[in-house]
């Protein structure tokens, strides 16, 4: 069975952005909004809140160059391209402002492309975004997850071991991104696992997660022109974070709204990893909908 097949009533959409771009389109009525997944993930990983999130508007979820459904076909997969690919689809596809929802690197994403333009950017939802490490801290499996897969010939014999075991391999990856991995939703963890298999078959898998890993940490080293980036449009923004995110220290989410952006909203969400979206999506989408509502209170006419 494919994921596809799997998802029922969403659509699915390939679009033609300098190359085929896969989109879910998972419904709803109002403005546009846009799910944006980190390093390695996919749609997948919003399966148990995009129904929520379409109460408040249009929902899609897009799959990054070489990652989900999409891709690689002779383009890159470094973090500049994947910026100009959701530039071009607010441009081409959307063309009025979005709010942009981005988990880990895909919240990274959204930022730096409400820098590039913030017209097409209504507002952005920061799920445990990548950021500069501001509380260096040594973790073996984070070390082993994003580290190794880098490394000339690692990147094909952890896709190997994910199409030999692809139940294990969900497992390991929802180890290290939730504090509890038993929280997520069996069906949610199906569908991780009918993904992990059909990407085991992706050539390109591998390479793709090599050049967007290494794109990735060489921009978050650059910490203050990454701040300088961030702190350069107005974009509204709620920065939600897991107390105990292994892969991003909550410490960097703090910085991120004392010192770069004290204009944004943060909410430290206790006892959760990196992917609250998955792990409790309950509380998630309480944080999601009061900020909401806070917006539209804040842009309604006055008098």
């Amino acid at each position: 069975m494919t994921y596809a097949a799997e998802m029922g009533r969403s659509l699915t959409l390939t679009l033609d952005l300098d190359g085929p771009v896969h989109v879910m389109d998972h419904g709803g009525e109002g403005p546009p909004i846009l799910l944006i997944h980190g390093l390695g993930g996919s749609h997948v990983n919003w399966s148990a809140v995009s129904d929520s999130f379409a109460h408040h508007g249009h929902v899609r979820a897009i799959d990054l160059i070489g990652f989900g459904l999409t891709p690689l076909q002779n383009r890159s997969a470094g973090f500049t391209s994947q910026v100009d690919l959701v530039l071009r689809y607010l441009r081409d596809e959307v063309g009025q402002p979005t709010l942009l929802v981005g988990n880990s690197m895909g919240g990274a994403v959204a930022m730096y492309v409400s820098a590039a333009a913030p017209e097409l950017v209504s507002g952005m939802v920061l799920v445990d975004p990548a950021l500069p490490m501001i509380r260096p801290t040594f973790d073996l499996g984070v070390a082993k997850s994003l580290l190794g897969p880098i490394i000339p010939g690692a990147g094909a014999r952890r896709f190997q071991a994910a199409a030999d075991d692809p139940e294990s391999y969900v497992d390991e990856v929802f180890a290290l991104v939730c504090a509890d991995p038993a929280r997520v939703r069996p069906h949610d963890r199906d569908l991780a696992i009918v993904m992990a298999t059909e990407r085991a078959e992706m050539p390109w898998a591998a390479d793709a997660f090599s050049q967007a890993a290494t794109s990735l940490f060489t921009t978050l080293s650059r910490r203050w022109s990454f701040a300088d980036v961030i702190g350069s449009s107005d974009t509204p923004a709620l920065v939600i974070h897991g107390d105990k995110d292994r892969l991003v220290n909550v410490a960097s989410a703090r910085w991120l709204c004392r010192r770069v952006r004290s204009d944004w909203r943060l909410v430290v969400l206790d006892g959760v990893g990196h992917t609250p979206q998955m792990e409790t999506p309950e509380r998630f989408m309480e944080a999601v909908d009061a900020w909401l509502a806070a917006q539209a209170v804040d842009a309604a006419p006055q008098g």
